[in-house]
This record gives structure tokens, sequence and C-alpha cells, in this order.
């Protein structure tokens, strides 16, 4: 995670920022893992081998410069936060980033988070979600035993078809998550999707 003092530029808990290094001249996309109202911008950011914004980013150190440009994005939730209404927020590795924002500045959301995940290391600060609203889907477990996906955990779920279905990650998932939540009945009018790459 990488946390840099808040621009104060408008934002909005979902959205995201582009981010870079001017030494390299480009930049990419992370959705905002902190709260809307934090003193801090916080970003869950995955180092990957020959990424070259990741991999520089996790080598700065404590008062190093990163360029910030946005907010941008409507993966949102409506305002003003209706408290009764059933949210499910499905993501996968560090798409996980918004729903994270979602609760830290909402924490009394109505929300079940479903996370896919390949090791148990990539439950990221899972402690920061309720016990019985947060489950990993982890499809490598170390024990060596049968690990499942996203979909397998989704397909043994009772569903209502007034739950508002927000979804981040690859998008082979939202495809299969979508296809599922339409045969439970689910309205794509309430399937709200963002593709993460």
């Amino acid at each position: 995670m990488i946390r840099v003092d808040n621009p104060n530029i408008p934002s909005k808990s979902g959205q995201c920022f582009n981010v870079g290094l001017d030494s390299l001249g480009i930049n990419r996309e992370y959705s905002m893992y902190s709260s809307a109202d934090s003193m801090y911008l916080d970003f869950l950011i995955r180092s990957t081998e020959g990424g070259i914004i990741s991999s520089a980013l996790k080598k700065l150190n404590v008062g190093d410069s990163i360029e910030i440009d946005g907010a941008y994005g409507e993966f949102c939730l409506n305002e003003p936060i209706n408290l009764e209404q059933e949210y499910l927020f499905i993501a996968t590795g560090t798409g996980i980033a918004p729903f994270h924002s979602f609760v830290e500045t909402w924490p009394n959301l109505n929300y079940k988070l479903i996370h896919g995940i390949r090791y148990e290391e990539e439950q990221y600060h899972f402690e920061d979600y309720q016990k019985n609203l947060y489950f990993p889907c982890i499809s490598k477990p170390s024990d060596g035993s049968a690990g499942f996906r996203v979909t397998d955990y989704l397909l043994k779920q009772d569903l209502s078809t007034e739950t508002l279905v927000y979804i981040c990650g690859n998008r082979k998932m939202i495809v299969d998550v979508f296809n599922i939540l339409h045969s439970k009945g689910i309205s794509g009018d309430r399937i709200i999707t963002e593709v993460f790459f």
C-alpha cells in the first residue's frame, strides 16, 4: 500500500487517480483505497514483474514525490446512502480497493464482500471488514486443499433480486459473474461493473 498526503482534490469514494513518477513520464490508474474524507490518499498496489510503475513505486522512500491526477470514474455508491439497501461487492485481487474505500467511508453499510484471490496472503487488510461480511475465495490454498473461485461460491448462494451488486476485477470474471447473477434473477440495471487490469 502507498499512502500520500491528500492533495485536497475533490473526489468520491470509489473513484480512481492516475499515479506516476515524473522521471518515468508514464502513469497508471489506481482506485482510491482510503475513505473519501481521509487526510491521506491510500492506494493498494501489487508489484508485478515487469510492472514499470508498480516496481518504481515500491522503491520510493518516505518524503519522495509522486504525480497524482484525478479523480476519475463513476464506480461510486449513489448518495445519500440508504443504510437499509443490501449491497454485494465482488472483487478479484487488488480490485478490492474501491470496496475498502466504500467501507471506510460508510462503516454502517449493509454489505457482503466476496474476494477472489489465489493465496491467503492476498487477503489485504481483511481485518478492516466485519468478520462475517468478508468472504475470501482462495483458489490455491497453502494447505493443498481444493480451492474455489468467486463463481463457485456465488452458484451456491441465495441472493435477493433487490440486491445492488458492484463488481471490480478482470473482464472474464465479470462476464461469468454477471451471467450467474442474471440466472438468479438480478437484473442488469442492479449490477455495476468496473474492469480492473
